[in-house]
Protein backbone atom coordinates (compact mmCIF):
# COMPACT_ATOMS: atom_id res chain seq x y z
CA UNK A 1 0.00 0.00 0.00
CA UNK A 2 1.05 3.60 -0.81
CA UNK A 3 2.63 5.42 2.31
CA UNK A 4 1.89 9.34 2.75
CA UNK A 5 3.08 12.54 4.03
CA UNK A 6 2.84 16.48 3.65
CA UNK A 7 5.57 18.28 3.30
CA UNK A 8 5.93 22.66 3.28
CA UNK A 9 6.96 24.39 -0.14
CA UNK A 10 9.22 26.53 1.96
CA UNK A 11 10.56 28.20 5.22
CA UNK A 12 9.90 31.72 4.84
CA UNK A 13 6.76 33.26 5.72
CA UNK A 14 4.12 34.93 3.70
CA UNK A 15 5.80 32.92 0.47
CA UNK A 16 4.25 29.49 0.34
CA UNK A 17 1.88 30.10 -2.11
CA UNK A 18 4.98 31.47 -4.44
CA UNK A 19 6.92 28.22 -3.44
CA UNK A 20 4.24 25.67 -3.94
CA UNK A 21 3.89 27.28 -7.76
CA UNK A 22 7.54 26.04 -8.54
CA UNK A 23 7.02 22.92 -6.98
CA UNK A 24 3.67 22.63 -9.40
CA UNK A 25 4.83 23.77 -12.13
CA UNK A 26 8.49 22.07 -12.12
CA UNK A 27 6.45 18.81 -11.14
CA UNK A 28 8.82 18.38 -8.25
CA UNK A 29 8.67 18.78 -4.04
CA UNK A 30 12.20 19.37 -2.78
CA UNK A 31 13.71 19.80 0.73
CA UNK A 32 17.11 22.32 2.17
CA UNK A 33 19.76 21.23 4.25
CA UNK A 34 23.37 20.53 3.19
CA UNK A 35 23.19 22.72 0.18
CA UNK A 36 26.54 21.76 -1.16
CA UNK A 37 26.38 18.35 -1.02
CA UNK A 38 24.86 15.66 -3.56
CA UNK A 39 23.71 12.72 -1.42
CA UNK A 40 23.47 10.44 -4.29
CA UNK A 41 24.85 6.82 -3.24
CA UNK A 42 24.72 7.85 0.38
CA UNK A 43 23.14 5.71 2.88
CA UNK A 44 20.97 7.51 5.66
CA UNK A 45 23.37 6.74 8.25
CA UNK A 46 26.27 8.85 6.28
CA UNK A 47 24.00 11.56 5.67
CA UNK A 48 23.12 11.88 9.46
CA UNK A 49 26.67 12.29 9.78
CA UNK A 50 27.33 15.23 7.82
CA UNK A 51 23.97 17.26 9.04
CA UNK A 52 25.67 16.99 12.38
CA UNK A 53 28.71 18.09 11.12
CA UNK A 54 27.21 21.24 10.30
CA UNK A 55 26.10 22.45 13.76
CA UNK A 56 22.52 23.33 12.14
CA UNK A 57 20.70 25.03 15.21
CA UNK A 58 17.47 22.62 13.82
CA UNK A 59 19.75 19.82 13.73
CA UNK A 60 16.96 17.20 14.63
CA UNK A 61 14.59 19.19 12.09
CA UNK A 62 16.60 18.43 9.15
CA UNK A 63 17.38 14.56 9.80
CA UNK A 64 13.74 14.20 10.90
CA UNK A 65 12.91 15.32 7.24
CA UNK A 66 15.88 13.61 5.19
CA UNK A 67 14.72 10.44 6.80
CA UNK A 68 11.04 10.56 5.83
CA UNK A 69 12.25 12.37 2.91
CA UNK A 70 14.55 9.77 1.68
CA UNK A 71 11.82 6.77 2.77
CA UNK A 72 9.63 7.74 0.12
CA UNK A 73 9.03 5.17 -2.79
CA UNK A 74 8.31 5.83 -6.09
CA UNK A 75 4.41 5.65 -6.52
CA UNK A 76 3.79 6.96 -2.91
CA UNK A 77 1.60 10.15 -2.34
CA UNK A 78 2.98 13.49 -1.13
CA UNK A 79 0.43 16.36 -0.26
CA UNK A 80 1.86 20.67 0.01
CA UNK A 81 0.10 21.90 2.99
CA UNK A 82 -0.10 25.71 3.67
CA UNK A 83 0.26 24.54 7.59
CA UNK A 84 -2.49 23.83 9.03
CA UNK A 85 -4.96 26.00 7.12
CA UNK A 86 -5.17 23.99 3.48
CA UNK A 87 -3.40 21.48 0.99
CA UNK A 88 -1.67 23.56 -2.10
CA UNK A 89 -2.06 20.21 -4.25
CA UNK A 90 -1.96 16.28 -3.99
CA UNK A 91 0.69 13.87 -6.12
CA UNK A 92 3.08 11.06 -6.71
CA UNK A 93 6.23 10.61 -6.20
CA UNK A 94 7.51 9.17 -9.70
CA UNK A 95 11.59 9.27 -9.37
CA UNK A 96 14.60 8.62 -6.66
CA UNK A 97 16.30 11.12 -5.23
CA UNK A 98 18.07 13.89 -6.98
CA UNK A 99 20.49 16.43 -6.60
CA UNK A 100 20.46 20.05 -8.16
CA UNK A 101 21.91 22.70 -5.92
CA UNK A 102 19.72 25.88 -7.33
CA UNK A 103 16.54 23.55 -8.30
CA UNK A 104 14.20 24.97 -5.85
CA UNK A 105 13.00 28.88 -5.20
CA UNK A 106 11.96 29.46 -2.02
CA UNK A 107 10.85 32.83 -2.24
CA UNK A 108 13.88 33.65 0.04
CA UNK A 109 15.97 37.05 -0.57
CA UNK A 110 19.24 34.68 -0.63
CA UNK A 111 19.59 32.22 -3.40
CA UNK A 112 22.00 30.62 -0.98
CA UNK A 113 18.06 29.50 0.57
CA UNK A 114 17.26 27.42 -2.23
CA UNK A 115 16.18 23.78 -2.09
CA UNK A 116 18.55 21.39 -3.98
CA UNK A 117 17.58 17.95 -2.73
CA UNK A 118 14.47 16.58 -4.57
CA UNK A 119 12.05 14.01 -5.77
CA UNK A 120 10.19 14.11 -9.31
CA UNK A 121 5.78 14.08 -8.92
CA UNK A 122 2.88 13.59 -10.51
CA UNK A 123 0.45 15.70 -9.24
CA UNK A 124 -3.28 14.59 -9.08
CA UNK A 125 -4.78 17.49 -7.59
CA UNK A 126 -3.69 21.00 -7.59
CA UNK A 127 -6.71 22.93 -6.26
CA UNK A 128 -6.03 24.99 -2.90
CA UNK A 129 -8.32 23.24 -0.63
CA UNK A 130 -9.42 24.33 3.24
CA UNK A 131 -8.67 22.10 5.69
CA UNK A 132 -11.99 22.66 7.42
CA UNK A 133 -13.91 21.37 4.24
CA UNK A 134 -12.15 18.23 4.14
CA UNK A 135 -11.72 16.90 7.30
CA UNK A 136 -14.18 14.69 8.80
CA UNK A 137 -15.02 14.53 12.54
CA UNK A 138 -13.16 12.23 14.39
CA UNK A 139 -10.40 12.71 11.69
CA UNK A 140 -7.00 13.29 12.44
CA UNK A 141 -5.93 16.27 10.00
CA UNK A 142 -1.81 16.64 8.84
CA UNK A 143 1.09 18.17 11.22
CA UNK A 144 0.49 21.58 10.69
CA UNK A 145 4.52 23.07 11.09
CA UNK A 146 7.87 21.70 9.83
CA UNK A 147 9.27 20.62 6.92
CA UNK A 148 7.66 17.40 6.30
CA UNK A 149 4.91 15.92 8.25
CA UNK A 150 4.58 12.50 9.39
CA UNK A 151 5.44 9.55 7.16
CA UNK A 152 1.85 7.48 7.12
CA UNK A 153 1.63 3.57 6.02
CA UNK A 154 -1.52 4.46 4.08
CA UNK A 155 -3.31 7.27 2.11
CA UNK A 156 -5.20 9.34 4.76
CA UNK A 157 -9.17 8.96 4.40
CA UNK A 158 -9.43 13.02 3.31
CA UNK A 159 -6.79 12.53 0.50
CA UNK A 160 -8.79 9.12 -0.79
CA UNK A 161 -11.82 11.59 -0.93
CA UNK A 162 -9.94 14.26 -2.70
CA UNK A 163 -8.76 12.48 -5.61
CA UNK A 164 -11.87 10.00 -5.84
CA UNK A 165 -10.23 6.77 -4.31
CA UNK A 166 -12.73 6.47 -1.70
CA UNK A 167 -16.44 8.26 -1.75
CA UNK A 168 -17.16 11.02 0.43
CA UNK A 169 -18.53 10.37 3.80
CA UNK A 170 -17.81 14.13 5.45
CA UNK A 171 -20.86 14.64 7.29
CA UNK A 172 -22.25 18.14 6.71
CA UNK A 173 -21.70 20.56 9.03
CA UNK A 174 -24.01 21.36 11.76
CA UNK A 175 -26.37 24.56 11.09
CA UNK A 176 -24.92 27.67 11.92
CA UNK A 177 -26.44 29.45 14.70
CA UNK A 178 -27.02 33.46 14.56
CA UNK A 179 -27.80 35.05 17.61
CA UNK A 180 -30.22 37.43 17.11
CA UNK A 181 -27.65 40.70 18.24
CA UNK A 182 -25.61 39.66 14.93
CA UNK A 183 -28.35 38.52 13.03
CA UNK A 184 -27.98 42.08 10.82
CA UNK A 185 -24.13 41.86 11.05
CA UNK A 186 -24.01 38.45 9.67
CA UNK A 187 -26.85 39.60 6.73
CA UNK A 188 -24.27 42.37 5.56
CA UNK A 189 -21.25 40.28 5.46
CA UNK A 190 -23.33 37.60 3.43
CA UNK A 191 -24.44 40.54 0.87
CA UNK A 192 -20.68 42.15 0.24
CA UNK A 193 -19.52 38.73 -0.04
CA UNK A 194 -21.81 38.76 -3.52
CA UNK A 195 -20.56 42.13 -4.60
CA UNK A 196 -17.42 41.88 -6.46
CA UNK A 197 -16.63 45.54 -6.72
CA UNK A 198 -16.55 46.41 -3.20
CA UNK A 199 -13.62 48.56 -1.29
CA UNK A 200 -11.77 47.77 1.87
CA UNK A 201 -13.66 50.48 3.71
CA UNK A 202 -16.52 48.12 3.38
CA UNK A 203 -14.89 45.29 5.69
CA UNK A 204 -14.18 48.10 8.03
CA UNK A 205 -17.38 49.08 8.43
CA UNK A 206 -18.86 45.60 9.02
CA UNK A 207 -16.20 44.99 11.93
CA UNK A 208 -17.47 48.19 13.35
CA UNK A 209 -21.06 47.07 13.19
CA UNK A 210 -19.87 43.92 14.70
CA UNK A 211 -18.06 45.30 17.74
CA UNK A 212 -21.19 48.08 18.11
CA UNK A 213 -23.49 44.97 18.87
CA UNK A 214 -20.79 43.46 21.62
CA UNK A 215 -21.65 46.61 23.37
CA UNK A 216 -18.98 48.98 21.80
CA UNK A 217 -20.23 52.78 21.00
CA UNK A 218 -18.88 53.94 17.83
CA UNK A 219 -16.66 56.96 18.15
CA UNK A 220 -16.02 56.45 22.27
CA UNK A 221 -14.78 53.00 22.48
CA UNK A 222 -14.28 51.99 18.60
CA UNK A 223 -11.76 54.23 17.27
CA UNK A 224 -10.50 54.44 13.14
CA UNK A 225 -6.89 55.18 11.61
CA UNK A 226 -5.21 56.27 15.14
CA UNK A 227 -2.07 56.00 13.69
CA UNK A 228 -1.65 53.56 11.14
CA UNK A 229 -3.88 51.11 13.00
CA UNK A 230 -6.95 50.39 11.09
CA UNK A 231 -9.50 49.73 13.86
CA UNK A 232 -8.86 49.79 17.66
CA UNK A 233 -11.17 49.20 21.23
CA UNK A 234 -10.43 51.56 23.52
CA UNK A 235 -11.62 52.11 27.54
CA UNK A 236 -11.23 55.77 28.22
CA UNK A 237 -7.69 57.06 27.47
CA UNK A 238 -6.54 53.02 27.22
CA UNK A 239 -5.85 51.02 24.10
CA UNK A 240 -7.81 47.46 24.56
CA UNK A 241 -7.67 45.87 21.03
CA UNK A 242 -5.84 46.33 18.18
CA UNK A 243 -7.73 45.24 14.91
CA UNK A 244 -5.96 44.63 11.63
CA UNK A 245 -8.80 44.66 8.56
CA UNK A 246 -8.06 42.62 5.45
CA UNK A 247 -10.34 42.83 2.43
CA UNK A 248 -9.50 38.80 1.32
CA UNK A 249 -11.96 36.99 2.13
CA UNK A 250 -9.62 33.71 2.29
CA UNK A 251 -7.81 35.70 5.32
CA UNK A 252 -6.58 33.08 7.94
CA UNK A 253 -3.78 33.41 10.49
CA UNK A 254 -2.31 30.35 8.79
CA UNK A 255 -1.87 32.23 5.52
CA UNK A 256 -1.47 36.10 6.57
CA UNK A 257 1.58 36.44 8.62
CA UNK A 258 2.99 39.78 7.65
CA UNK A 259 -0.90 41.21 8.76
CA UNK A 260 -0.37 39.18 12.16
CA UNK A 261 3.25 40.96 12.31
CA UNK A 262 2.07 44.40 11.27
CA UNK A 263 -0.80 44.22 14.23
CA UNK A 264 1.66 42.87 16.38
CA UNK A 265 3.78 45.48 16.20
CA UNK A 266 1.06 48.06 16.29
CA UNK A 267 -0.47 46.72 19.36
CA UNK A 268 3.52 47.04 21.15
CA UNK A 269 3.66 50.56 20.11
CA UNK A 270 0.10 51.23 21.80
CA UNK A 271 0.41 48.95 24.80
CA UNK A 272 -2.56 46.94 23.84
CA UNK A 273 -3.10 43.30 24.87
CA UNK A 274 -5.02 41.57 22.54
CA UNK A 275 -4.79 41.87 18.46
CA UNK A 276 -7.65 40.71 16.59
CA UNK A 277 -7.03 39.92 12.35
CA UNK A 278 -10.43 39.63 10.57
CA UNK A 279 -11.90 40.73 7.15
CA UNK A 280 -15.38 41.36 8.47
CA UNK A 281 -16.74 37.38 8.57
CA UNK A 282 -13.56 35.65 9.58
CA UNK A 283 -11.81 36.80 12.98
CA UNK A 284 -8.43 35.57 14.64
CA UNK A 285 -8.04 36.52 18.08
CA UNK A 286 -4.64 36.83 19.93
CA UNK A 287 -3.53 37.55 23.81
CA UNK A 288 0.03 38.96 23.50
CA UNK A 289 0.37 37.97 26.96
CA UNK A 290 0.01 34.23 26.66
CA UNK A 291 2.75 32.02 24.98
CA UNK A 292 5.70 32.77 23.43
CA UNK A 293 4.72 32.74 19.89
CA UNK A 294 2.17 33.85 17.56
CA UNK A 295 0.54 30.51 17.10
CA UNK A 296 0.35 30.35 21.15
CA UNK A 297 -1.22 34.01 21.51
CA UNK A 298 -4.03 32.40 19.52
CA UNK A 299 -7.20 32.16 21.29
CA UNK A 300 -9.68 31.41 18.74
CA UNK A 301 -10.88 31.84 15.48
CA UNK A 302 -14.54 32.24 14.10
CA UNK A 303 -16.53 33.08 10.97
CA UNK A 304 -19.53 35.00 11.15
CA UNK A 305 -21.62 33.22 8.42
CA UNK A 306 -20.57 29.48 10.16
CA UNK A 307 -20.93 29.82 13.59
CA UNK A 308 -20.98 26.88 16.32
CA UNK A 309 -22.43 27.21 19.48
CA UNK A 310 -18.42 27.34 20.96
CA UNK A 311 -18.33 30.53 19.16
CA UNK A 312 -21.20 32.05 19.93
CA UNK A 313 -19.80 31.46 23.89
CA UNK A 314 -16.00 33.44 22.45
CA UNK A 315 -17.76 36.13 21.27
CA UNK A 316 -19.31 36.95 24.52
CA UNK A 317 -16.30 36.87 25.77
CA UNK A 318 -15.15 40.03 23.86
CA UNK A 319 -17.89 41.97 24.91
CA UNK A 320 -17.14 45.33 25.99
CA UNK A 321 -18.91 44.58 29.70
CA UNK A 322 -16.98 41.62 29.59
CA UNK A 323 -13.73 42.80 28.49
CA UNK A 324 -13.78 45.54 31.15
CA UNK A 325 -14.53 43.08 34.40
CA UNK A 326 -11.86 43.32 37.14
CA UNK A 327 -9.99 40.12 36.28
CA UNK A 328 -10.46 39.92 32.82
CA UNK A 329 -7.06 38.08 33.25
CA UNK A 330 -7.98 35.25 34.68
CA UNK A 331 -11.19 34.63 32.10
CA UNK A 332 -8.75 34.55 29.07
CA UNK A 333 -6.40 32.35 30.63
CA UNK A 334 -8.57 29.80 31.20
CA UNK A 335 -10.30 30.67 27.58
CA UNK A 336 -6.90 29.84 26.01
CA UNK A 337 -6.20 27.14 27.41
CA UNK A 338 -9.67 25.67 25.93
CA UNK A 339 -8.00 26.24 22.30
Amino acid sequence: MPKFMTISPTHVPGRKGYAWNKFRDGNYVAIGWLHGYDLTGKSLNEIIALIREQNYDNEASGIDAFTKFLALEIGDYVAVNNTNDGLFGIGVISSGYKYERYKHDTGADDKEDFYPHFREVQWKYTSYVRRKDIISPGETAWKPFGTVGNLENEIPPYVQRLLGIMPSTKQLPPKSVVPEHLRTVISRVERLRTDPNHQERAHESLVEDFFNALGYEKHRDIKYRQGRVDISLWDKDRVLVIVEVKKDWNLSFYNSPDAVQQAYKYALDQGARWVILTNGDYYAVFDRLKGLTLSSNLIGEFRLTVLGESDVDFIQRMSRDNLLKPKMEELFRHLSECF
